[in-house]
């Protein structure tokens, strides 16, 4: 990609406001010297762009797509990735090899062989977005035993069949698995407390919802939506709604590193089928 700068500004928020690159992108593209600035590496993303320069960013080599998933971040600790739609987080009895992890440590092995990554956090095989890895068992352990109060923010967005009435509300259900994995609202003596938070984004036909969830429940967001009659485009284990794939995406992940107490923030962009579903 090549742009001309038009008007004079610094170099992170000419990329914010001409491309479709978020913070942690460009941050990420700088990190592995992928844009250049009249043809050398800027040395900071402050850097003044003055009108007629030529921003470019090349081809990016060490930040690669490997089996269809982006590899958005990675440092000596983490790595987080943005597992497409279809796809396991980590094995079954029936599907061994065709999962997330198994792709990742390949890629992992392919720089530095037995090299050992640990994962976080789980999506749903029908759940794209980001899932977070890190490369040390007690790294690990340590992330697991706090996630709740290490985490921040979990953003997801969602297209439901309909329009939704309320602009914003918090689902609160008690949640229950079944003996054929399929997760149902209960009570307060069987259940477990989910909490969903949604903010309607836009509408047409459908809405577009952002959420934020308190708690990490399985399928709580799906199944909480189901449940008050919205259920996700696409979602036929709670809904009925076909589509070519389930219309959730986790978009933002914000937690608190345990090894520094910086805060670590990661986000991507919303897949663009989202809103051309809106219209259906």
């Amino acid at each position: 990609m090549k742009l001309i700068v038009k008007e004079s500004n610094n170099l992170l928020d000419y990329l914010l406001n001409n491309t479709d690159y978020n913070k942690t992108k460009i941050k990420s593209l700088f990190k592995y010297k992928n844009i250049y600035l009249n043809n050398k590496n800027p040395l900071s993303l402050k850097d003044l762009v003055k009108k007629k320069d030529i921003i470019e960013i090349k081809k990016d080599i060490k930040q690669v797509k490997i089996n269809n998933i982006d590899i958005i971040y990675e440092d000596n600790n983490y790595l987080v990735v943005n597992k497409p739609s279809g796809m396991l987080t980590i094995s079954t009895d029936k599907e061994k090899n065709r999962t997330l992890y198994h792709f990742v440590r390949e890629y992992v092995n392919s720089k530095q062989k037995k090299e050992k990554i640990f994962i976080v956090h789980r999506l749903d095989k029908e759940t794209s977005g980001i899932v977070l890895f890190c490369k040390n068992e007690k790294l690990r352990d340590k992330l697991q035993e706090k996630w709740n109060d290490l985490v921040i923010l979990r953003e997801y967005h969602a297209v439901v069949k309909g329009l939704i009435p309320k602009e914003k509300d918090t689902l609160e259900f008690y949640l229950k698995e079944n003996s054929i994995n399929k997760v149902f609202v209960s009570n307060s003596k069987n259940g477990k407390l989910s909490i969903t938070n949604y903010t309607l984004v836009k509408k047409d036909k459908n809405s577009l919802l952002k959420l934020d969830i308190k708690s990490g429940r399985k399928n709580q967001i799906r199944v909480s939506l189901s449940h008050i009659g919205y259920p996700i485009l696409g979602d036929m284990k709670y809904g009925n709604y076909k589509y070519k794939r389930l219309l959730l995406c986790s978009n933002k992940l914000v937690f608190k590193d345990i090894l520094t107490n910086k805060v670590l923030s990661f986000e991507i962009n919303i897949p663009r089928e989202f809103y051309k579903s809106l219209s259906i």
